[in-house]
């Protein structure tokens, strides 16, 4: 398995639906407060840089998919654009369609209330391979400096991916970090050696 590949699939999964930017100054505190850590109102930018760059828009269109409502979200990447959805239900936050590789795979991302060090799994079928994500609460609260910005309310999710080859769960060595700010979205992907995806400018209607 080219692990490189493993990288950018995680780095499309995970980073595609989400924000990162730059918020008006004027913003009152009690509107930040209010927000959760993936906002969806209609109209919100989020601008990427780094290794994998990419931009996403709230479009403020919503989808049933299996009898729940999602919102929807359009990912524009190079001269590709493709549709995202997401669901937030009570802190936890489920993509679908993030990395069109994948098909409609339903990947829970972020549980907001799951304590520190304390994991969640998922496993799915991707590409023929069976595969098992762990994803690791490794902070909450933390500040986070990201392209000279400052964020608060910060949550670190780290995940760890392993593979089933003849019946045997096989590491795949791949660690990724995300940084989720409240009122804001994703701040940064960190594969380390791998890929760096910060959060550039971002605006939430």
């Amino acid at each position: 398995m080219n692990k490189l590949r493993f990288i950018l699939m995680w780095c499309l999964m995970l980073g595609i639906l989400v924000s990162c930017g730059d918020k008006d100054d004027d913003a009152s505190p009690k509107a930040a407060t209010e927000l959760d850590y993936f906002p969806t109102t209609k109209g919100s930018t989020w601008n990427y840089g780094g290794t994998n760059p990419y931009s996403i828009t709230a479009t403020g269109n919503t989808k049933v998919i299996e009898g729940k409502t999602y919102s929807e979200f359009e990912t524009k990447q190079g001269s590709e654009t493709r549709k995202s959805y997401l669901l937030k239900e009570k802190g936890v936050y489920t993509g679908i369609g993030m990395d069109p590789t994948i098909g409609n795979i339903a990947l829970t991302f972020l549980k907001e209330e799951t304590p520190e060090g304390k994991p969640w799994f998922q496993t799915n079928v991707m590409n023929g391979i069976d595969t098992k994500t762990t994803f690791t609460i490794i902070a909450k609260n933390m500040t986070k400096t990201v392209e000279g910005k400052t964020y608060k309310e910060v949550i670190h999710v780290q995940t760890k991916t392993s593979i089933t080859f003849m019946e045997m769960e096989i590491d795949s060595g791949i660690e990724m970090n995300y940084f989720w700010a409240k009122g804001v979205g994703l701040i940064l992907t960190d594969a380390g050696q791998y890929a760096n995806i910060p959060l550039m400018t971002y605006s939430i209607k």
